[in-house]
């Protein structure tokens, strides 16, 4: 079991923010009493049943510490992107999961469409839509892609944490249904995962940037030694960071979040540049570097700087997620060239959570009982709170559009969406002028 601190316990945090009147304890009981049960079936041999069920589990683990409990069908290789071979099993178990029976109080989340009728939730990938229901579908599903997968395991697992853990009445009574390609159109689409980003420059790799690299390990590259990501952070892993960051481990702590991430990017076949630097307004993007940029900051000035046209960059695409309990489950993604300037994504008002804030009823107890300095409290009270599912989500949908960029040389420059209710997701349209700019890969498939 995890020791945290109070201040390192970014899970507790979340549970008081989202309700001022849960006290910590209260909080850290009920997360350390959630699990869930992930049973797989015919899914388990496709790709896209992997993305899924392997993106369900890394963001499983951190968020249900009463233990994440797997069974099915899980002899079978490991065929998903860059993944190491070996079963399926076994990567589940070094995951965290565990291979035995769960306890009676775990919520059940079903990977596929077959399987009993007993489970709360279930969760597939059909095309390029992601399906999270309770119950099958009622029109026959076409085969899915690992962007699909992976969107449609992170949304099932926050239907799931909001239902056991947050106890929100209206987590999995609803069919969730969103397409990280074409956001605010539960459409089909006929675009084939062919043609993938050869080149990357990711920026952040906290929550949001190990997402991507996440998502992009996903994919099904020909050649991963033929893919150069440029890994931007000059920060370094802390322990807060094990219950939001989907691949930060405990050997990462202490050490700059580019160099960790590098390392998990080498071992699937991928080449790197790693840099430790600020962004700055001096930055600029060389000739030969990656013109596709994913931004996964939270500092609104550097945010505006990699957008400005001087950076450089052909392809801009940045995720925010929201920082609050209320808002834990939003994401809003902008890219640019874009309808809308840096300045106006970004308004000079923009800010964070306030740090300057009332204290919640909660935080205040803690004060007054002696088990936190109110220096601390106020440090609590003024920090993010975040979920890896949000981000995964996030980061698919920001690979998509990197991926349509490329073949269609259309994508979204404004997406709002909320995963607590897909159906209310916005999107808007843009079009990248200077064609062929992208390099691409051609996955191994050549097919969706």
């Amino acid at each position: 079991m995890v020791r945290r601190t109070i201040e390192q316990d970014r899970g507790a945090q979340l549970l008081m923010s989202a309700d001022p009147e849960i006290e910590l304890d209260r909080a850290r009981a009920r997360l350390e009493r959630a699990t869930v049960l992930l049973t797989v079936g015919d899914a388990a041999p496709s790709e896209w049943g992997q993305a899924t069920l392997l993106t369900a589990v890394e963001c499983a683990v951190r968020m249900f510490r009463g233990g994440v409990f797997v069974v099915g069908n899980l002899d079978v290789q490991l065929s998903v992107g860059t993944e190491p071979h070996g079963l399926l099993r076994r990567r589940l178990v070094e995951a965290g999961c565990l291979d035995r029976e769960a306890p009676d109080h775990a919520i059940r989340l079903h990977v596929g469409i077959d399987g009993t009728s007993s489970t709360f939730i279930r969760c597939w990938a059909d095309g390029w839509l992601a399906t999270v229901s309770a119950s099958r579908p009622e029109t026959a599903v076409h085969d899915g892609n690992v962007l699909s997968g992976a969107t449609a395991g992170a949304l099932a697992v926050s239907e799931c944490f909001r239902r056991a853990v947050m106890n929100d009445p209206r987590a999995g009574r609803r069919t969730q249904r969103i397409s990280p390609l074409t956001p605010g159109e539960a459409v089909a689409s006929d675009m084939a995962l062919t043609k993938l980003p050869a080149k990357a420059w990711l920026l952040g790799l906290g929550n949001l940037g190990q997402a991507v690299l996440w998502v992009l390990g996903l994919l099904p590259y020909a050649d991963p030694g033929g893919v150069e990501l440029v890994l931007q952070d000059p920060d370094a892993s802390a322990p807060e960071n094990l219950d939001t960051q989907l691949l930060t481990t405990f050997g990462w702590i202490g050490t700059t979040k580019a160099r960790n991430a590098s390392a998990w990017a080498k071992r699937r076949g991928f080449f790197t540049v790693v840099t430790e630097r600020r962004f700055s307004a001096s930055t600029r993007r060389g000739s030969e570097e990656p013109g596709l940029l994913f931004v996964g900051v939270d500092n609104v000035p550097t945010r505006r700087l990699a957008a400005n046209r001087q950076a450089g960059f052909d392809l801009v695409i940045d995720a925010g997620l929201g920082a609050t309990g209320a808002e834990v489950f939003d994401l809003r993604i902008h890219s640019f060239p874009g309808a809308r300037a840096p300045a106006e994504a970004w308004p000079a008002d923009a800010h964070g959570p306030d740090a300057a804030g009332t204290l919640t009823p909660a935080l205040a107890k803690l004060v007054d009982d002696g088990r936190l300095d109110r220096c601390g409290a106020v440090n609590i009270a003024g920090s993010s709170v975040g979920v890896p599912t949000t981000a995964v989500v996030a980061a698919a949908i920001q690979v998509a559009q990197a991926c349509r960029a490329i073949s269609r040389s259309t994508y979204c420059d404004l997406i709002d969406t909320t995963l607590t209710d897909v159906r209310r997701t916005t999107a808007h349209g843009a079009r990248l002028e200077r064609t062929g700019v992208l390099p691409f890969q051609l996955s191994r498939t050549r097919g969706g």
